[in-house]
């Protein structure tokens, strides 16, 4: 791999701008820099130099440094991109957006659309979990980060540039941009890999800290072995956390970072600090392996020595600013991740959302705050709004969670000092295990600190207690379910799909072109398969009733009831029941109605968990953290029926997929992901426009009256509401009336 690597770098731009290539003594690793270096410049091979002595001329905000890097890219012949959610619902293989190139995975990089410009520049938000148990203890670690980047999609007919132009680029950026001293820069060569690409990178090094990676994706990894890839990728990350806290200096990147934010939270704990005190102690943390207690114990142990105090001294100071970082650290991940529609819950993207709330509650707690959460959201709402607006306008919607989240949270410690003495006292002296503390985390939102706290016996913490509940909720949420398209032969005729292109079509002539297990397959159909939520059509063929129709891959199966006669070749007549589909229609499109007025009644935090729409009734499941109340429901019903009468229409269109997402957004995926480079798009003029492949009615008032049966919290943060409408609804109301009547 080293001679791999160093044929990869041997870089025009390095030559004739005078690099050197080194190998670093402590590590091991090659670098180039044009100045005369000894070590890479990493830490452990080198610590924190920039503590107090910043490379850059003037210090800079977040914002500032944003939109300095932005701007930069900008003027160097790069599209401005804006930020895409956090919550990644493009995809179905993750929860959170992590890097910025998970924006482009899977359909830019596949080919299947292009990217939204190229090249382009991009602040992503991003959130990870790996190094929850860091957060505030190294002084670096954050699980909301802003990635910066520049990327390029280079294709055999069009290359835009690779390895020379981003490594010239990068370097103009901090020196010419941000004023630091070109000579300090070391660029480390590294090897890259992951979803099964791979490529040579290169860490950016600057006295001590990683300031960016330069990743040249150009590698496909195969049971073959190591193929190029049609595209070839720059991929580029740099830390805006991390360069703004190198332009300020300060003790840790929090300060840096999160503004008055820290301030106001250290005036209203009542902490003063030693700001020599933390700095070595970032400095100290810089140069260490983050894994264990016992390293954080090693850190605090060596950075009392170096300070000549007390260990007990030097946990007085830094114990509680941990806290603070926490606090500081989980708000503003809370505020971004409940802006972009997460519910805290036990399941799925709202555990994690619940998490960040339990353990900055608990910092809270530890430093007798006289403040709420909410307070702290509010705070970091109002620093980042003027550059993230949509922060500013779900405010009140952001707030209301966190005040449930945080009200619900001390509930559960009311209840928590019997529930962990309980146990305790069936354990009849033996130690808590782990899956005992995941279990009262998991079960009754118990903190492990709260437990050891509230229980009669010792008990011992792991270490990354707060990443293992985090990946263990990663692989058991994100596991596929088996598909049942492996049933059937991948060879089966293809289908055209009428019921698309005409749904008015109710009796047509066909021919059956294959039969597979019972089931018969035509070469045109207008019969609907089961799908979205929406039954299938019934009808008959030759007049044999059909009872079900699937969607296996491009094929459509039609299920008749008992044994037939017909064969492949005949030519058939097809009628499809008008009435079912006609209702199915009107709960689908009503479906629509609901989703969009639930979501502008309650907020941008609704979405949709789940539907099913057959004749008699249909229900559609919300992400919401309460059941609704009577007013609530009867509210609903209000609005859904007023959308009803003024006769909105229902445009459905197939656009491509990038055209789609640039004009409506990523509400689109309300349904899940749709795969393909063309969506079918379902637009409720003014009420909701989803990614949808269901039939409709052609204007809200096709739908008739909607009733809004009963609602019910199903799970954690996701509320049902059933529903009937068009003739299923009078029929109810005739129902009711004949009851009231007798």
């Amino acid at each position: 791999m080293l001679n791999e690597l160093a044929a990869e770098f041997q870089l025009t731009y390095f030559k004739d701008n005078d690099f050197i290539r080194k190998i670093c003594p402590k590590c091991g690793r090659a670098f180039w820099s044009q100045g005369d270096w000894p070590t890479c410049g990493e830490s452990p091979c080198e610590e924190y130099s920039f503590l107090g002595n910043s490379p850059m001329p003037r210090p800079m905000s977040i914002h500032d440094m944003r939109e300095t890097y932005l701007s930069f890219f900008e003027e160097h012949g790069h599209g401005r991109v804006r930020r895409y959610p956090i919550v990644a619902r493009w995809r179905d293989d993750v929860f959170f957006t992590q890097a910025s190139i998970y924006d482009f995975q899977p359909w830019v990089l596949n080919g299947v659309v292009e990217p939204p410009a190229n090249p382009l520049t991009i602040s992503q938000t991003c959130v990870r979990f790996n190094d929850i148990d860091n957060v505030g203890v190294t002084g670096r670690h954050f699980t909301f980060f802003e990635m910066l980047a520049h990327h390029t999609f280079n294709k055999p007919a069009k290359e835009i540039y690779f390895k020379e132009r981003t490594v010239e680029l990068c370097h103009a950026l901090l020196s010419d941009r941000l004023g630091m001293d070109p000579r300090k820069i070391r660029y480390v060569e590294e090897w890259w890999e992951g979803g099964g690409n791979s490529g040579p990178c290169m860490e950016v090094i600057l006295d001590g800290v990683e300031l960016a990676t330069l990743v040249f994706m150009q590698y496909r990894e195969t049971p073959q072995g190591r193929i190029p890839m049609d595209m070839r990728v720059v991929d580029t990350g740099y830390g805006l956390e991390r360069l703004t806290w190198v332009s300020q200096g300060t003790p840790s990147a929090y300060e840096a970072v999160f503004g008055p934010v820290v301030k106001r939270l250290q005036t209203s704990a009542g902490i003063k600090t030693d700001y020599d005190i933390l700095a070595t102690y970032s400095r100290t943390a810089g140069a260490m392996d983050m894994q264990t207690a016992a390293d954080v114990r090693n850190l605090r142990e060596t950075t009392a020595r170096r300070l000549g105090i007390s260990y007990d001294e030097l946990l007085r100071t830094v114990g509680p600013m941990e806290d603070i970082y926490i606090v500081c650290d989980h708000s503003r991940a809370l505020a971004f991740l409940l802006n972009d529609g997460v519910v805290p819950s036990n399941v799925r993207e709202g555990y994690f959302a619940r998490m960040l709330v339990r353990r900055a509650l608990r910092s809270m707690r530890t430093l007798d705050m006289q403040m709420s959460l909410s307070d702290i959201v509010g705070q970091q709402i109002d620093y980042f709004s003027p550059h993230f607006p949509d922060l500013g306008e779900n405010h009140d919607d952001i707030m209301e969670l966190v005040d449930v989240e945080e009200r619900r949270y001390y509930e559960t410690l009311d209840r928590g000092r019997s529930i962990v003495r309980r146990m305790t006292r069936e354990l009849r002296g033996n130690p808590v295990t782990t899956d005992q503390l995941i279990e009262l985390y998991d079960s009754h939102g118990l903190n492990p600190e709260i437990v050891r706290e509230f229980s009669d016996v010792p008990i011992e913490i792991p270490d990354n207690f707060y990443q293992m509940v985090a990946k263990r909720h990663e692989d058991t949420a994100m596991a596929e379910e088996a598909s049942t398209t492996e049933e059937y032969p991948s060879d089966m005729p293809e289908t055209i799909m009428g019921y698309y292109e005409d749904p008015k079509i109710m009796v047509f002539q066909s021919k059956i072109v294959g039969m597979e297990k019972g089931a018969i397959i035509l070469d045109r159909t207008y019969f609907y398969p089961e799908g979205g939520g929406q039954e299938a059509d019934y009808g008959t063929i030759n007049g044999l009733k059909v009872v079900n129709v699937q969607k296996v891959r491009k094929t459509i199966l039609h299920f008749l009831e008992g044994k037939h006669d017909l064969t492949i070749g005949q030519e058939v007549t097809c009628a499809i029941a008008e009435d079912r589909r006609r209702q199915l229609m009107r709960h689908h499109t009503a479906a629509h109605i609901i989703n969009g007025t639930a979501q502008r009644m309650l907020g941008n935090h609704v979405w949709q968990s789940g539907a099913h729409k057959s004749v008699d009734e249909a229900r559609l499941d919300i992400t919401h953290y309460e059941n609704f109340s009577d007013e609530q429901r009867e509210e609903l019903e209000r609005r859904c029926n007023e959308i009803v009468l003024e006769d909105h229409p229902v445009e459905i269109k197939f656009m491509p997929r990038d055209e789609a997402e640039a004009r409506f957004g990523f509400r689109l995926y309300q349904g899940g992901v749709v795969p393909g480079k063309i969506i079918r798009v379902v637009n409720t003029t003014g009420v909701d426009v989803e990614a949808c492949g269901g039939l409709h009615c052609e204007r809200t008032s096709h739908v008739g009256p909607i009733r809004i049966l009963r609602t019910k919290r199903i799970q954690d943060g996701v509320v049902r509401i059933e529903y009937s409408a068009g003739l299923a609804a009078v029929s109810g109301m005739q129902a009711d009336k004949a009851c009231v009547d007798m």
